[in-house]
């Protein structure tokens, strides 16, 4: 059941509208991308509500991530929500 009530107008998320990836639900572990790196907070709060990263199955009590429950293997079928790391070649 989802609640239908519009939430109030706030100005705080406006540090926050751009998302990693294409899909809003991909949200990789710290180190494993750097444009997810760019959220921190993001990766803390994954963290501290329990919820799993992108491409990890949950342990214990933690919650799937949203983006492989919903999507499943195909996740990263698109090249836009895969993990990115620059090629340490590349920085030379």
């Amino acid at each position: 059941m989802f609640k239908r009530v519009k939430p109030a107008k706030t100005t705080v998320l406006t540090d926050m509208v751009q998302f990693p990836h294409c899909d809003q639900r991909v949200l990789h572990a710290p180190g494993e991308c750097e444009f997810c790196d760019e959220q921190p907070m993001w990766q803390y709060l994954r963290q501290a509500w329990g919820i799993a990263f992108t491409g990890y199955e949950p342990e214990n009590k933690e919650l799937p991530c949203p983006a492989n429950y919903a999507r499943g293997e195909t996740v990263d079928y698109w090249p836009g929500n895969r993990a990115f790391v620059e090629d340490d070649d590349a920085r030379s």
